[in-house]
């Protein structure tokens, strides 16, 4: 159940209301109690998920007249608005028939408003992260049963707002509260697309590069580090090295550093940001690319050492810190990826060059990491 509504007696309450309605076929009544509720209960909490379960057991002729119903409404709400009985503005009533309309016709031919369904998620397509106040993964989650997979961009925008959950300056936003959400993190564990996110030169050309080579490419780009992990665990490692072995040390060196060099240079596609975030979502990494630029920095330190990998580590640390995008570095967690990485390979010019950083990187959480490894305070497991 979300937590959005605390009170969960309501839904209790509401779920009798409509077993009643249901009982005696009064469906008219029940589509406007239903959005009565959802609009009353609030857009996180909507209809309910228990209560949407309850209204998916009803006969198929009842599902399809109520998504028929809504549909109806949804044509012609400005007509049948009435501040009175719903207290929600027209594009908020809209919204949640499109999402009751969609919930009730789950799995069923009939399916009234899927061309609204997919403008609505095409909306989506060019926003850095969700931002929406409404269930709104639930009508892609509607696209994916229909057997309709909403395109990459949209993919994109749900990959970016899960990713950017944890990292400072949107735990405490509708971005946190919606990749907490249960069925939206369902949901991106059953949703197809590529591997990357494209938009972003090095991305782009990580997909193009591996579209040609295939298998253990994609699984070498699909083995991203954990977002909460702040360096490689054993078993992470392990996987690292057997893909290495598979592709090739040398064919992954030479690819790896030609996307961390590519990783400097500004979006292909741009996105739209948001007024709460208070620098230019351009100048960022993608957020969900991000988690795999750390787990590909990791993995070059796992190669036979040399000086081109220490300066393919260096380079992405120092375009991690730009701050282009505002007062602060444009990827501060890439670039303690990075300064993993350049401890894990032992190297005596990695050593030089974190000393050399230390001189002049100002983010405090990347400076007391490169302060920890010189130290020696922070270790990782052997290699």
């Amino acid at each position: 159940m979300s937590g959005w509504l605390r009170n969960t007696q309501v839904l209790v309450e509401q779920a009798a209301l409509y077993r009643e309605l249901a009982e005696h076929g009064e469906l008219r009544e029940l589509s406007r109690a239903v959005m009565r509720a959802a609009c009353a209960n609030g857009s996180m909490t909507g209809v309910g998920v228990e209560n949407m379960e309850l209204l998916r057991a009803l006969p198929d002729g009842d599902r399809t007249e109520l998504a028929a119903l809504w549909a109806e409404w949804h044509a012609r709400v400005e007509e049948d608005w009435t501040a009175g009985e719903f207290r929600r503005d027209l594009d908020y009533l809209r919204t949640e028939l499109l999402m009751a309309a969609s919930g009730v016709a789950h799995g069923l031919n009939s399916d009234p408003l899927a061309a609204e369904r997919g403008a609505q998620l095409a909306l989506l397509g060019d926003q850095y992260a969700v931002w929406s106040h409404h269930r709104i993964w639930e009508l892609a989650d509607a696209e994916l049963t229909a057997g309709r997979i909403p395109d990459p961009a949209v993919l994109a925008a749900f990959r970016r707002t899960v990713a950017a959950a944890t990292l400072p300056g949107f735990r405490r936003t509708q971005v946190a509260a919606n990749a907490a959400e249960p069925g939206m993190r369902s949901l991106m564990e059953r949703w197809p697309g590529p591997v990357l996110n494209s938009g972003e030169p090095w991305a782009d050309q990580a997909l193009k590069d591996t579209a040609v080579r295939g298998g253990p490419w994609l699984r070498l780009l699909a083995h991203s580090a954990p977002a909460t992990a702040s360096a490689p665990s054993a078993t992470w490692r392990r996987t690292s090295a057997a893909l290495i072995e598979e592709i090739g040390s040398d064919a992954v060196r030479t690819a790896v550093a030609r996307w961390f060099a590519s990783a400097a240079l500004a979006r292909t596609v741009p996105l739209v940001g948001h007024p709460h975030l208070p620098f230019d979502v351009n100048a960022r990494f993608d957020a969900y690319n991000s988690h795999v630029l750390r787990g590909l920095a990791w993995t070059l330190a796992l190669l036979p050492t040399g000086p081109d990998i220490v300066d393919a580590l260096v380079g992405l640390v120092e375009t991690s810190l730009d701050e282009r995008s505002g007062d602060v570095p444009r990827a501060p967690h890439v670039a303690e990826a990075g300064i993993v990485a350049l401890a894990l390979t032992g190297e005596s010019a990695a050593r030089a060059e974190l000393e050399t950083l230390q001189g002049w990187v100002s983010h405090q959480g990347t400076l007391l990491r490169i302060d920890k490894t010189l130290r020696g305070t922070w270790t990782l497991a052997g290699r």
